[in-house]
């Protein structure tokens, strides 16, 4: 009985927040004549998609209950070595490979540093920050380079004249990852690290592999969120992965996602996703300065961690009384 109580909460959240997204586009549109335009609806889901697919690879550390702070710089690496790589002599199907390599082994480290040293998530992953952000500066001490046609026709062909690839591609991203979470044992056994760590290591699980898979996971989606933000500037940025650390946990937790893990998934990311997204948009249409928005960004996170807070600690005081 409880469970399908718990089922129900978990639609009626979602059903919340899509219906936010809804309002958050209809009412400025009903007022806002460019607001409403199909450019800018284009615009938008053009613009979803980087945030969208690092947020996709936030949500599984977050689920466990860690944190990937080291996704910002993994995205400035992946624009770095496309712009630098694919404009020399390297091609685009090995420039996307290097780029994602590149990240599976940052997500390794991670993995490895918390699980072989038992480093906090959050020291761990601040400690690879650096050390990619000083890798990048190296590659590429200032924007520039450039991304090859080809690979930005990739991204950027609208398809029915209104859906760029890039937001068509984010939607495939959403559907493997909720297949993966919802569908597969490693998806289950995310869950049940998140629930408890204790509990899931007694109950068999090997909870280092789990944590292993979950940075690289988001490490590699990082990177993916760098080639889509790479293909829309067709050029690269050692500092263009900074806002996305925060704006990817801010999206994961307004989506419904615990920072206590075993609560939440993606589909509620994606609505996080749009919520920032559209939130961005209207702020810019009021000339709101984007140092504010990043401030607001901030706000929105706390306010979510204390919101989750309060709602664990009645819920145990709930099961306590019964």
């Amino acid at each position: 009985m409880r469970r399908v109580k718990s089922i129900s909460d978990s639609k009626r959240q979602l059903i919340t927040l899509y219906l936010t997204v809804l309002g958050m586009y209809a009412i400025p549109a009903l007022f806002s004549a460019p607001f409403r335009s199909v450019q800018n609806a284009t615009n938008i889901l053009n613009q979803a998609a980087p945030i969208g697919f690092v947020a996709l690879g936030q949500t599984f550390p977050i689920l466990i209950g860690g944190i990937d702070l080291s996704v910002g710089s993994v995205v400035s690496l992946t624009t770095a070595l496309a712009a630098v790589y694919m404009a020399t002599s390297g091609g685009i199907f090995t420039g996307v490979c290097l780029c994602l390599f590149a990240a599976a082994v940052v997500g390794l480290v991670n993995g490895l540093v918390i699980n072989k040293l038992r480093v906090e998530p959050l020291i761990a992953t601040l400690g690879t920050t650096g050390v990619v952000s000083g890798i990048t500066l190296a590659i590429m001490p200032y924007p520039g380079g450039y991304v090859p046609s080809g690979f930005t026709n990739w991204w950027s062909y609208r398809v029915f004249g209104f859906f760029p690839l890039a937001f068509v591609y984010f939607l495939v991203g959403l559907l493997i990852c909720h297949l993966i979470l919802n569908f597969t044992r490693f998806g289950r056994r995310v869950y049940a690290l998140g629930g408890d760590e204790h509990k899931a290591s007694v109950a068999g699980i090997k909870v280092k592999r789990i944590k292993m898979g979950v940075y690289v996971l988001s490490s590699v989606f990082a990177s993916i969120g760098g080639l889509a933000l790479a293909a829309r500037m067709r050029s690269g940025d050692p500092l263009a992965g900074n806002p996305f650390t925060l704006s990817s946990i801010a999206a994961v937790i307004v989506g419904g996602t615990s920072f206590t893990g075993g609560v939440g998934g993606v589909i509620g990311t994606a609505a996080g996703v749009a919520i920032m997204g559209l939130l961005s948009v209207i702020l810019n249409i009021y000339g709101i300065s984007p140092f504010f928005q990043n401030v607001l960004a901030g706000l929105i996170v706390v306010a979510a961690v204390v919101f989750n807070s309060i709602r664990s600690r009645s819920i145990l005081q709930a099961k306590g009384r019964q």
